[in-house]
């Protein structure tokens, strides 16, 4: 079945949109949820950092304030001062400037203990237990700056444990510390939007959860998903969890710290992406469907106007409307197929008026032929006579109707080669171009047009500027052409007008303008002229002229030589003249001056 053009320009420009749509669509989701899972696993790689970030810097803090602690005089010169463990009065001098620089540092835990390694003040709200504390005064005793986060009453403690030194001595040890608990869990999840749980050998210290199902689940995820994310299911729905063991804990201790992300609740918006999806795919899917019928019809109709333009151009119908405004290439087409069609037209109108013209010709010539021949046929057989032939007053009447029948004659043969001439589709060739002289070929030319009208009272000038005298131009050619248009401005110029010939330069081009002071051109016989071959005459009342008689036009070959001979020189005819104000026709021969001028210096 074959398709008209408008079905297959809507097949070929929906059906690849229309999948095109599918396919983004499709994409998307797929985008948007490889997206999401990208994000959840780099944001929980970041959170983890964050808090181990915080862990240290937080760490950092306490070791900074216990180093200048541990080195102010009214801290170290108490731990000095001779005791026993049992003083009353010593503990109570330590607890006093325990709690001065308590108030200043606020921490959790402070503790001091003596160069026994039994604690002395404990003013901190958190107080610790000898497990906890009892190996980290070892080591500050030993002389060793300690960070550790322990484990007691069920939750992590950070600690930070630096030896108190006075003159190369150590006297004792300072702990400082912050509990790990629901303060910084919370401040963790808002800074990464994720849960965190801690983890003490298979025991939750603190959490962000709220659901004890889910808190187990994360005692789990602390062994099996240490150091990486995982997608794992457990209650509430789908999450992503990382756990890592907890900084400063002894390795292999089983304290870790895990963090979640609900999968379920961060693509909980997928499914409303998908319905807006869904509905932007309908209305995209009507779009393409209204663009593609846009379309076809937007391609199509300019293209249907020039197939009916074509169509009336074989019925001979020339004037079929064609939108040319359009600015892009269809617009383009139209205007090129409307100029082609003007050219065709005018093309064809001057094949017509060559027919015709020849047709007339033909009549018009064997009927005119018939008056001279007869002439010279009945002057022949007189002069044959033998009582005619010593006739002297006779004789020198029949040679001149002889030679006025001649002449006839010459002029039916002239008129002959301008007809073949016009109906010459190939032209006539290219100008052989020389350097001449320009005022004797215009005077020559106009004084032969002006001796073809005896009886004609019209006067003839001739004007040439002095940067026009030297031309390159085909002389013979332009005085034929000079000389048609001279006959035909004495032809339309009433006795007592004048006809004048006067060429001038406009840079290197020559432009020789005929001007007559005749019955001048319409605007309609001014276009006519412009786009025929022929000169348009009506051809019925044709009358041959004799002596170029007022208002009598010849067959119309004339412009039909000049135009030529301004082709073959490069240039064109401009026709241009008002009714009763004369018309002027001129020749523009582009380039005629420019070596003539360098010639002639």
């Amino acid at each position: 079945m074959r398709l008209p053009l408008r079905a297959k320009i809507m097949a070929l420009t929906a059906i690849p949109l229309a999948a095109l749509v599918a396919s983004a669509l499709v994409l998307v989701d797929r985008g948007v949820s490889g997206r999401t899972e990208r994000v959840l696993r780099e944001d929980l790689t970041r959170a983890a950092e964050v808090f181990e970030d915080m862990i240290a810097a937080r760490t950092g803090e306490w070791e900074i304030a216990s180093a200048v602690i541990v080195r102010d005089p009214r801290f170290f010169s108490v731990l000095t001062l001779p005791h026993t463990a049992a003083d009353p009065v010593f503990r109570a001098t330590v607890a006093g400037v325990a709690q001065d620089f308590h108030r200043i540092a606020h921490p959790d835990v402070f503790e001091v203990a003596d160069l026994l390694g039994q604690p002395v003040a404990s003013v901190g709200p958190v107080p610790l237990e000898p497990a906890s504390r009892d190996p980290l005064v070892t080591e500050a005793l030993a002389g060793r700056a300690v960070r550790r986060v322990v484990v007691q009453r069920g939750g992590h403690v950070l600690l930070v444990a630096t030896p108190v030194v006075v003159g190369g001595r150590i006297v004792g040890a300072l702990l400082m510390g912050q509990e790990v608990g629901a303060a910084m869990a919370q401040r963790l999840q808002q800074l990464t939007a994720s849960d965190i749980t801690f983890v003490a050998d298979r025991e939750v210290t603190r959490s962000t959860l709220e659901s004890a199902d889910a808190r187990e689940g994360a005692v789990g995820l602390a062994h099996a998903t240490l150091g990486e994310v995982r997608q794992v299911a457990g209650p509430g729905g789908r999450w992503f969890a990382m756990a890592r063991a907890l900084p400063f804990t002894v390795a292999g201790s089983g304290h870790a710290y895990v963090l979640q992300r609900s999968f379920d609740r961060e693509t909980a918006f997928l499914h409303d992406v998908r319905t807006h999806l869904a509905e932007l795919g309908l209305v995209l899917l009507l779009v393409v469907i209204g663009a593609s019928v846009w379309i076809s019809a937007h391609i199509t109709s300019p293209i249907q106007q020039l197939v009916s333009a074509a169509h009336a151009m074989e019925q001979g119908r020339w004037d079929t409307p064609i939108d040319r405004a359009r600015a892009d290439e269809m617009g383009q087409l139209a205007s090129s197929f409307d100029d082609m069609r003007s050219r065709q037209r005018d093309y064809v109108q001057s094949l017509e008026d060559v027919t015709r013209a020849k047709s007339e010709f033909i009549a018009v010539a064997s009927h005119e032929l018939r008056t001279p021949i007869t002439v010279i046929r009945g002057w022949a057989n007189l002069l044959m006579d033998p009582r005619v032939a010593h006739d002297t007053a006779r004789g020198p009447q029949a040679l001149e109707a002889i030679l006025r029948s001649t002449d006839q004659l010459e002029r039916i043969a002239i008129d002959a080669t301008r007809m073949a001439d016009a109906g010459d589709a190939r032209g006539s060739g290219a100008a052989d171009v020389q350097p001449t002289h320009l005022t004797p070929v215009l005077e020559r030319a106009t004084m032969e047009a002006a001796s073809d009208a005896p009886a004609r009272h019209v006067a003839t000038r001739v004007r040439v500027d002095l940067d026009a005298e030297h031309v390159r131009v085909d002389s013979a050619r332009l005085a034929q052409a000079v000389r048609a248009l001279v006959q035909n401005g004495i032809r339309f110029t009433p006795d007592g007008g004048s006809v004048d010939v006067i060429a001038t330069t406009q840079g290197n081009d020559l432009w020789v303008r005929v001007r007559d002071t005749g019955i001048g051109l319409d605007d309609d016989m001014k276009r006519r002229l412009s786009r025929s071959v022929i000169a348009p005459r009506d051809a019925s009342h044709h009358h041959t002229p004799r002596g170029l008689e007022f208002n009598v036009a010849g067959l119309g070959f004339g412009l039909a030589l000049v135009r030529k001979v301004a082709e073959a020189h490069g240039g064109r005819l401009v026709i241009d003249g008002e009714v009763g104000r004369g018309s002027e026709f001129s020749l523009h021969l582009p380039g005629a001056c420019a070596r003539a001028n360098k010639e002639a210096a």
